[in-house]
C-alpha cells in the first residue's frame, strides 16, 4: 500500500504541465458551482428558524366587485397582496379567538427622543395581536404589551436595543419615553436586533424582503393609527383611486393595508382554521360586506415566500450553467487524465510483468486523480471568495448576502476528493486493461 501511495505521488510530479491544467480545469468548475451553491443556500436559508412552519399567512378576498380585465394576478405575473381591512382583521381574529393571530404592517416611520435632540428614521412594525411573542422577537429587558393596553390604544412602544442607545443614551430605556407621530409613547421593552431575510411577515409590492436592516420599532397597530403616525405601505384601495388615502394617512375603512398570520401547530388546526376562514368570508359575502364571491386562501411561510419568488429564478439559471460548466470541465479532466495515464503504459506494462495485479495500477492512477482533486479544491477556495466578491458588486438587493459558507467549503472539498476518484476511475481502468506484453515489447 506504501509503494502505491508513494507511485501515485510520484505520477504527480511528472508532466507538470498536464497537471496544472487538470487542476486549474477542476478549480475552475467547482467555483463556479460553488460560488452558486454558495448564493443559493443563503437565499433558501430558513428566515425564522424553528417557527416558520407553524405561521401561516390567511387571506379572504374582500375587494370590490370584479370589473373587466380584472385578475388574481398583476401584469407580472405577481399575486395581488393578500391585505385586509382593518375591521376584517379584527373579525377573524375574535372569530377564532383560541388560535394565536396577528395582523401587522410594516413602514419606515421617524422615532424621537422627547427633547428632540436625537432622531431616526427606522423601520417600525405595526401590529393587531401578540406579533412579538408568535414570531419571537428576542426580548432583552421589559416585556411585550398585552391586549388590555391594544384595545385601549395605550401609547406603548417596544424598541431595538440599538435605537434605544441611539435615542435614550443607554441599552436599557425602558420606562422612558419616545416621540411617535403627535404622542409620546412609553418604552415598555427592549429588543435585540431582529432582521430575518429575507422579510417574511410584510413583503411590500416589487420586493422579495432583502432589503433594509430589520425592524427596530414595534407598537400597536390602532394606538400608531390615534397618533397619527403616517403609514406609508403597499395597499389596495376602494373606487379604484387613491382609495381614500391622504399624503401617506390610512383610511381604515376604504383600504386593505394589513397581513394577517396564524400559529397553526398542526395539519388539525390548519383544516380547522382553513373551514373557520372559508366560512368567515362566506357570512361576509352572505352579508354583503365582501362583494365577491368567497375566496379563501391559507399558505404556510415557505409557500409565500416560493411564491413571492425570495429566490430570483436567475440564481437557480445560473446554478444550472455552473454545474454545466462543470461537467464540461470533467470530461476535459477526465482526458487530460486518460493521456497522462496512457502516456505511461509502459511502466504500467513492466509492473504488470514483474507481478503487479491490475488493482495495483488502478490504484496509482487513483491516487493521482484523487490528489488532482484535492489540488482542484483547495484552489476553488479563492476563485470562490473572488466569485463571491463579485456577486457582492452588483446591484442586487441580497448581493451583501454573498458570503463564504465554512460547513458548505467544507462539502466542497469532500466533492474535490470524490470528483478526483471518479473522473480518474475511467482512465485508470483503460490503463489498467493494456495488455502487458505489448507494452514491454515498446520500450
Amino acid at each position: 500500500m506504501n509503494y502505491t501511495l508513494e507511485t501515485g505521488l510520484r505520477g504527480c510530479l511528472r508532466h507538470p504541465r498536464t497537471m496544472t491544467l487538470v487542476v486549474l480545469t477542476l478549480a475552475l468548475g467547482l467555483a463556479a458551482v460553488m460560488t452558486m451553491l454558495t448564493l443559493l443556500s443563503v437565499l433558501g436559508a430558513d428566515p425564522l428558524p424553528g417557527i416558520s412552519h407553524t405561521l401561516h399567512l390567511a387571506w379572504a378576498d374582500s375587494r370590490e366587485t370584479a370589473k373587466s380585465g380584472d385578475s388574481d394576478t398583476y401584469g407580472d405575473g405577481s399575486p395581488v397582496p393578500p391585505l385586509w381591512k382593518l375591521a376584517d382583521a379584527r373579525a377573524m381574529q375574535q372569530l377564532r379567538p383560541d388560535i394565536r393571530q396577528v395582523a401587522l404592517v410594516t413602514a419606515p416611520v421617524t422615532v424621537a427622543s422627547i427633547d428632540g435632540s436625537a432622531r431616526k428614521q427606522v423601520s417600525a412594525a405595526f401590529a393587531l395581536g401578540p406579533m412579538l411573542p408568535v414570531f419571537e422577537v428576542p426580548l432583552r429587558h421589559g416585556r411585550y404589551w398585552t391586549p388590555e393596553e391594544e384595545m385601549a390604544r395605550t401609547p406603548v412602544v417596544v424598541i431595538s436595543r440599538a435605537l434605544s442607545q441611539r435615542l435614550l443614551g443607554r441599552e436599557d430605556g425602558t420606562g422612558a419615553e419616545v416621540r411617535l407621530g403627535k404622542r409620546n409613547f412609553r418604552v415598555i421593552g427592549i429588543s435585540e436586533r431582529w432582521a430575518p431575510r429575507p422579510r417574511p411577515h410584510f413583503l411590500p409590492a416589487s420586493d422579495a424582503g432583502w432589503r433594509g436592516e430589520g425592524d427596530e420599532v414595534f407598537a400597536p397597530a390602532e394606538a400608531a393609527l390615534a397618533s397619527g403616525i403616517e403609514i406609508s405601505s403597499t395597499r389596495i384601495c376602494d373606487d379604484a383611486g387613491f382609495g381614500g388615502f391622504r399624503f401617506d394617512q390610512v383610511n381604515v375603512d376604504q383600504c386593505r393595508w394589513l397581513v394577517l398570520w396564524a400559529e397553526l401547530a398542526d395539519a388539525g388546526q390548519q383544516r380547522s382554521y382553513a373551514q373557520s376562514l372559508q366560512a368567515f368570508a362566506a357570512d361576509r359575502h352572505a352579508a354583503g360586506i365582501f362583494p365577491r364571491p368567497p375566496l379563501t386562501r391559507l399558505q404556510s411561510m415557505p409557500q409565500w415566500l416560493h411564491l413571492n419568488r425570495v429566490v430570483p429564478d436567475s440564481v437557480r439559471l445560473n446554478l444550472w450553467l455552473a454545474i454545466g460548466l462543470l461537467v464540461l470541465c470533467l470530461v476535459n479532466v477526465a482526458g487530460l487524465l486518460a493521456a497522462r495515464f496512457l502516456r505511461r503504459s509502459g511502466e504500467y506494462g513492466v509492473r504488470r510483468v514483474l507481478g503487479a495485479p491490475r488493482r495495483a495500477i488502478i490504484a496509482t492512477c487513483l491516487v493521482e486523480s484523487t490528489l488532482a482533486g484535492l489540488l482542484g479544491g483547495l484552489l476553488a477556495l479563492p476563485l470562490t471568495l473572488a466569485g463571491l466578491w463579485l456577486m457582492r458588486q452588483q446591484g442586487d438587493a441580497y448581493a451583501p448576502l454573498a458570503r463564504l459558507d465554512v460547513p458548505l467549503f467544507t462539502l466542497l472539498l469532500l466533492l474535490a476528493l470524490l470528483t478526483g476518484v471518479l473522473v480518474g476511475l475511467l482512465p485508470a481502468l483503460r490503463a489498467a486493461r493494456q495488455e502487458p506484453a505489448l507494452q514491454v515489447k515498446t520500450l
